[in-house]
């Protein structure tokens, strides 16, 4: 199935309002959570996604592999393509150069939330009421929302301190080190030692520690200091092997041109939506 959507508030209303599954809100933002800040989508933004839809015996039982997606982020296009070959360890998302969508960190330790309060080192302290440093980024969430470790690395923190509440820190390599703090608990299995891959669950978002609310703070080390994550130029994932790319590029001509022919919603006029508005508030009203 091919679906498209143009952004009025969010992601998920905009696919809601298209009749598609919330589970391709989830698998939208996998694919895209080495490119796109979900954070800062923005009224006007546009997707256009081919997927798989699973029957058994005729029966609709759920979604299947997402095989092509774009996302249209500040007029600029955003490609992915789901390549399998059988030289790929296993197939991935590539972009129409053949690049890797996987990067060596992730845009964030959350799915879906917002920034709260960013790096800072003059940021006035909300609890201790004075110019406090703030050495992370803050992103506010319900209480229990999963927290993800943004890389691949090994836990050599899991503990608890008056100012961070529960955190856990964890090594990606000698240059690397990311925590998370505020954690209303951490996963079982998440120890001091554990090894973790991009992506895992290490805890759930709470407000622990001296937090206002929950939220999780996610500090970043380079070299044993503490940096802003946002400005930094991370390293890339693996390039593609040169004896796959002609491959490549025979599948995602045929592909792309697919994806390109899939048409966006009409777009509503502001008299349009206004209307749709009234006609909402007139239906709360009679409910």
């Amino acid at each position: 199935r091919v679906a498209s959507g143009i952004i009025t508030s969010s992601l998920s209303q905009s696919m809601n309002d298209n009749g598609l599954s919330p589970l391709l809100v989830s698998k939208m933002a996998d694919i895209f959570a080495w490119t796109i800040d979900f954070f800062s989508v923005q009224k006007n933004d546009k997707f256009k996604i081919a997927y798989e839809e699973l029957y058994a015996e005729g029966e609709y039982i759920g979604i299947g592999e997402v095989k092509s997606a774009l996302f249209n982020h500040f007029d600029n296009d955003f490609y992915s393509f789901y390549f399998e070959h059988e030289e790929l360890d296993f197939p991935d998302f590539y972009d129409e150069n053949g690049k890797s969508l996987r990067k060596a960190f992730l845009k964030a330790p959350l799915q879906f939330s917002r920034i709260s309060s960013k790096f800072n080192p003059r940021r006035y302290h909300p609890v201790l009421k004075r110019i406090r440093p703030h050495l992370g980024t803050d992103y506010a969430a319900p209480t229990g929302t999963p927290i993800l470790s943004t890389a691949d690395g090994v836990v050599i923190e899991r503990s608890r301190t008056r100012g961070n509440g529960n955190y856990v820190k964890v090594k990606h390599n000698s240059v690397y080190t990311t925590q998370y703090l505020h954690m209303s608990k951490f996963k079982s299995d998440v120890k001091r030692g554990t090894k973790v891959k991009q992506g895992d669950v290490i805890g759930y978002v709470g407000s622990t520690g001296l937090a206002t609310g929950p939220h999780v703070c996610y500090r970043f080390w380079k070299n044993g200091k503490q940096v802003d994550p946002y400005k930094q130029k991370l390293p890339e994932a693996k390039a593609m092997k040169e004896s796959i790319v002609p491959d490549f590029e025979l599948f995602v001509d045929k592909v792309k041109c697919q994806l390109d022919s899939i048409e966006y919603p009409v777009k509503k006029t502001e008299e349009e939506e206004k209307e749709d508005e009234k006609e909402e508030i007139e239906e709360d009203l009679e409910a």
